[in-house]
């Protein structure tokens, strides 16, 4: 009988005994499976999660934030007061995409943008 210890890359541990041909079976399919490499490390790396600044700016939202109208600068002065630091530039992005999604309205007032529910 052979008896092999695997580590699995999200730390799941697992302990095959049986016949060589089976324990060789086992391994062949969960390199298969994970995609292990040499230094049996997961050959694909979790993908990010996106969305933060969307789901930020739907809690300035909920809490009436936007009822007068916003500049991008009082977004990201609002945002760094709490803990989240983000420059204009990808504030503006999201803000865009906002609007496009109809949850804000956008339009120019004194020669800026301005958002508002």
């Amino acid at each position: 009988m052979a008896l092999a210890k695997i580590t699995m890359p999200g730390g799941i541990f697992v302990q095959v005994d049986g016949t060589p041909t089976e324990v060789s079976a086992v391994l062949e399919n969960l390199k298969s499976k994970y995609g292990t490499g040499s230094r049996g490390r997961a050959a694909r790396r979790p993908k990010k999660t996106r969305g933060e600044i969307p789901g930020l700016l739907e809690g300035l939202k909920a809490e009436e934030f936007f009822k007068s109208p916003r500049g991008l600068s009082d977004v990201q002065q609002k945002l760094a007061e709490l803990g989240h630091h983000y420059p204009v530039t990808t504030l503006s992005g999201a803000m865009q995409a906002q609007s496009r999604s109809r949850n804000l309205r956008r339009f120019k007032q004194n020669g800026k943008y301005v958002y508002v529910q």
